[in-house]
């Protein structure tokens, strides 16, 4: 039977962790989400985007806002949405994966909302924060050790209330992947 790794000991197990609270604890696993936070930035937001626009336009200013909120209150009450995935292998132990979904995540200002535990993984589910071009939506990734040790990595970004999200989507799961490849955060 293999041994969880003492969180406040050494530190060689946690990369085959996939325990979220154990990860969480290990200070290494810590310490690089926090490096990574450190260079997080938040968009501007949909709505303060369009609050300068108005003020830039006060005739058409006011209705424009009445008429984004209208909008996008309707498409949530019919359930629009948009999104994308995507999936991926990783030649790395689980446990290193979730530290990297994690440390994107932080990079990326996308706080973690939601953990859900698996017997061989972890799905997280992270906030998408607002931009110009959409309201937000959530990231959904789902880490899951493989019977060969690799690790499988599936993600789902959701924008909605939109119809068409410009993107962001796209660019919000190719960071992930990016990420995920780039080299060892920890």
């Amino acid at each position: 039977m293999r041994q969880t790794p003492d969180p406040a000991g050494p530190e060689d197990g946690w990369p085959h962790e996939h325990r979220y609270e154990v990860l969480i604890a290990t200070p290494a696993v810590r310490e690089a989400v926090r490096r990574s936070a450190e260079g997080a930035r938040l968009p501007v937001s949909a709505e303060e985007f369009l609050s300068r626009a108005a003020a830039v336009m006060p005739l058409v200013g006011g209705s424009m806002l009445r008429g984004a909120a209208h909008g996008r209150r309707l498409a949530l009450a019919l359930r629009v949405r948009t999104g994308k995935t995507a999936e991926a292998l990783l030649p790395e132990p689980v446990g290193r994966v979730v530290t990297a979904v994690l440390c994107s995540m932080a990079r990326h200002a996308q706080p973690v909302r939601a953990v859900e535990q698996h017997e061989d993984g972890c799905t997280l589910t992270a906030e998408i924060p607002s931009d110009a071009r959409t309201y937000g939506g959530v990231l959904e990734v789902t880490v899951t050790r493989s019977a060969d040790g690799a690790t499988s990595v599936r993600a789902k970004a959701q924008i909605p209330g939109q119809l068409v999200d410009w993107g962001k989507s796209r660019r919000t799961l190719d960071s992930l992947v990016a990420d995920l490849r780039a080299p060892d955060p920890v």
